[in-house]
């Protein structure tokens, strides 16, 4: 009838609750309207895809549970200058140089096998050098596809004390740079939540930004 309005709802209930599931859906609504005194009209509305797990594990005092995500959105990271200068500092110069994670469509990818991160790690920071206070940070994270083991070589900047060329600009490799220890640390922790709260699994996108 004219001038009238429907509202509806539609939710998800996922079977993919079992510890290490994974599961996905699409929802379409088919829609059949018929106004007095005209033919009948069809559409068809495509609802965006959900992915459902319970594959994160537990964070402090986050309990292990399932959630779901719009897997192909990335989730963003922001990491503030003015808690942790040094550390976005290295992040916003990497990314200006060239490398991936700035944007919704360069983001990086996670990635979850501890080979593959202990040598993201080593061959960024694995000749740093023992400086009080200080530890080494790679970007790329050593927790992405986008680091060292899978291809590129190591960059840096001036003033980060690591013994590798600098000016280098392009996508492909890492840069390392000496932070202060407590932002890096306070890196890792952040990232574990980051993780956790927006269920960020193996190969899943993220971008990764510092705030202005």
């Amino acid at each position: 009838m004219n001038n009238i309005s429907r509202v509806g709802e539609a939710g998800a209930r996922t079977t993919a609750t079992a510890d290490g599931a994974v599961g996905g859906c699409e929802t379409t609504w088919n829609l059949r309207l018929q106004p007095v005194g005209y033919p009948v009209a069809l559409e068809s509305f495509e609802m965006a895809e959900i992915m459902c797990d319970n594959v994160t594990g537990a964070n402090l005092q986050r309990p292990k549970r399932v959630g779901r995500v719009v897997p192909w959105y990335p989730a963003q990271v922001l990491y503030s200058q003015s808690r942790y200068p040094s550390l976005a500092s290295h992040v916003s110069r990497a990314q200006a140089s060239g490398l991936p994670g700035a944007t919704f469509d360069n983001p990086l990818n996670r990635n979850v096998e501890t080979a593959a991160i202990n040598l993201n790690r080593s061959r960024a920071c694995g000749d740093a050098p023992s400086i009080a206070g200080k530890s080494c940070d790679e970007y790329p994270l050593a927790t992405t596809f986008q680091g060292l083991a899978f291809g590129g070589s190591r960059r840096t900047f001036s003033g980060c004390n690591i013994n590798a060329p600098t000016n280098v600009t392009g996508p492909s490799g890492a840069s390392a740079c000496m932070i202060t220890d407590s932002e890096n640390s306070a890196q890792g922790a952040a990232m574990a939540a980051f993780y956790y709260d927006y269920r960020v699994l193996h190969t899943d996108p993220w971008v990764c930004c510092t705030d202005r």
